[in-house]
């Protein structure tokens, strides 16, 4: 079968050869919704750019690296995977407790041309190790001022989920963001209370086995962040939903085009959906 070639993106879009070729690798001269129709033509096609070339014709090897250090939040890789695809790019993954230790020795070799972190912690040491090797980085969920950063929109979070309770007639909401024992402890001591939002879904799936209460009536519970453990209790959790594969493809966008414009962008991410349950 023969390989499709950027000619065939070419035909297919009406456009010329060169205008394909700028938008595929993210130069000035066509617009970003070309860029994006290109982009989804060169997708159906199968096209992938010829890494060999690549590595030729510019100091690029094709390779972008992720190293992560805890759990690894799949939905964000896959997006991450599948955008970087588009243009031919390989994903690198690493699991490993020493990141530092990995990102360093990734970019001494130059096996990488950038690199993604999408699981930060607070004070995240990763992110002033890769500022201070000048590495083209995206960060998913934590900030930089010379760094991009994928980010989230957590005041239109709040505005869905307090909207939602007070329109059910809520007025004095709690926001609890200890762990699932002591997310229990702390919701029996509040006074006057009537909804509660956990930062820990298991948190409020637990409150919600084990409370005492009568959910709805006495106490309205909305988790953060959606789980599968929202809905083994019942009744099943109101929760917010996030599309965190989006997350992931705009992190992998953002670096391919700092990789060519050198210039760092900060972006919302995915949108976040409340899906309303028996607990609210």
């Amino acid at each position: 079968m023969k390989r499709p070639t950027i000619g065939d993106i070419a035909r297919r879009a009406g456009l010329s050869k060169a205008a394909v070729s700028y938008a595929l690798n993210g130069r000035p001269g066509v617009s970003e919704e070309t860029r994006q129709r290109v982009s989804r033509i060169a997708h159906a096609l199968g096209w992938r750019a010829n890494i060999a070339a690549l590595a030729l014709s510019s100091e690029r090897v094709g390779v972008i690296g992720l190293v992560v250090a805890g759990e690894v939040p799949w939905p964000v890789v896959r997006g991450i995977e599948r955008e970087l695809a588009v243009d031919g790019i390989v994903l690198q993954l690493a699991i490993a407790k020493d990141a530092e230790e990995t990102y360093q020795d990734w970019w001494a070799s130059g096996r990488v041309d950038g690199m993604l972190l999408i699981d930060p912690v607070p004070n995240d040491p990763r992110i002033a190790l890769l500022h201070k090797l000048s590495v083209p980085s995206v960060l998913v969920g934590a900030s930089h001022p010379e760094m991009s950063a994928v980010l989230p929109d957590t005041a239109g979070k709040c505005r869905q989920v307090t909207e939602h309770l007070t329109q059910r007639g809520h007025t004095r909401i709690a926001h609890i963001a200890a762990g699932p024992d002591e997310a229990v402890t702390a919701t029996r001591d509040l006074k006057d209370v009537t909804a509660v939002i956990y930062e820990d879904p298991m948190a409020a799936a637990k409150v919600v086995a084990h409370v005492g209460l009568r959910i709805p009536a006495d106490l309205a519970v909305v988790a953060w962040e959606d789980s599968a453990v929202c809905r083994m209790v019942r009744p099943e959790v109101t929760a917010v939903r996030h599309d965190h594969a989006a997350d992931g493809s705009l992190a992998a966008r953002l670096l391919l085009d700092q990789l060519n414009t050198g210039v760092p962008e900060h972006r919302v991410g995915g949108r976040d959906e409340l899906v309303i349950r028996g607990t609210t």
